[in-house]
């Protein structure tokens, strides 16, 4: 999945849960703290926030962050168990939960950045894998 699907996403699930709460953009904008014109960057051009934004939009909305990003038809599994985590993340999450929210806006921001690049190498070795096969044939 490339970042572009993602955005597009992001902007459509904010839409849609917004509306389906019955919420206007300027009523989400009341209740999350962000302005009406950053609702709407959101909704139309899928700009991705900061995490600080992202959790004040999902509590205005009534839903857990994840159901922004989620696939619409794509379900998450029935099965999944977060006792199947192992306890070091388990503790690290906790410990980032601990931090003041500008340090874990920090840290989001630096995940995110290490997220990327991770997932433009794999698309670039991908892309490689792709035309080393081409050029066998």
């Amino acid at each position: 999945m490339q970042m572009n699907d993602v955005a597009g996403m992001f902007a459509e699930n904010v839409a849609k849960y917004r509306k389906k709460k019955g919420l206007s953009q300027y009523d989400l904008a009341d209740l999350s703290g962000i302005s009406r014109r950053m609702i709407g960057h959101y909704e139309s051009e899928g700009i991705i926030p900061p995490a600080d934004r992202l959790q004040a939009l999902a509590d205005s909305l009534e839903i857990p962050v994840y159901k922004l990003f989620k696939q619409p038809g794509v379900e998450q599994s029935p099965d999944t168990d977060l006792a199947d985590i192992d306890p070091r993340s388990v503790k690290k999450l906790r410990d980032i939960l601990s931090l003041p929210a500008d340090d874990r806006g920090d840290l989001y921001r630096i995940l995110n950045k290490m997220l990327r690049k991770n997932q433009l190498e794999r698309q670039n070795r991908e892309a490689l894998n792709s035309v080393n096969l081409k050029k066998k044939k």
